[in-house]
């Protein structure tokens, strides 16, 4: 609900009648929507700091490109596997308020910072295009976002399942050649 109706949208009694449960069980749980807004987050971004290290222990030993094409096929698939959290981010991002704060510092910036150092490191050895690595990051995140999160639309007007195996492949290798990425060697990267 949280991704369809944003924040403000969602009540704990809408939210409690649609999973099937008595709305005190969720205000016993969680107390607050707030609350239980956090939790859903938690739930979708896991433990960030883990997260980060098994990316980084992916990326180890591959040459910058190599490293860079890692993060951003490992982007695609987690957007292919949650899209409502962009759906929830995009709603949250419209606004000033604390829950983005805490998004922001919590798992957004660890992964901003990560991101931005593996795009830097490419650049700086001529394997990705110049530019602002923020901005990089923002234009990846729209470009790969997009198809997921309008699922309904983009299957109406391309007769593309943006799910499919094939099309998450199309998605990363396009988000590549956007970063200008080369492709990897016959069986390397």
């Amino acid at each position: 609900m949280f991704s369809t109706s944003g924040f403000e949208g969602a009540s704990l009694r809408h939210i409690a009648d649609r999973a099937g449960v008595m709305h005190q069980l969720v205000v016993y749980h969680f107390k607050t929507k707030d609350a239980l807004w956090r939790a859903v987050i938690a739930s979708i971004l896991g433990d960030t700091e883990a997260q980060l290290a098994a990316w980084r222990e992916r990326t180890q030993g591959e040459s910058p490109a190599g490293a860079l094409r890692t993060m951003v096929q490992a982007f695609v698939l987690f957007t292919a596997r949650r899209p409502e959290f962009h759906r929830i981010a995009t709603y949250e991002g419209r606004a000033d308020n604390e829950r983005i704060g805490w998004l922001i510092e919590t798992y957004m910036r660890p992964y901003f910072e990560f991101s931005t150092g593996v795009i830097r490191a490419a650049q700086t050895n001529g394997a990705a295009r110049s530019g602002d690595p923020g901005q990089l990051h923002y234009a990846l995140i729209g470009l790969v976002t997009q198809s997921f999160v309008f699922a309904h639309e983009y299957r109406a007007m391309t007769d593309l399942d943006p799910f499919d195996p094939a099309e998450i492949e199309r998605v990363a290798n396009l988000a590549c050649d956007f970063l200008g990425i080369p492709a990897p060697p016959p069986g390397g990267s």
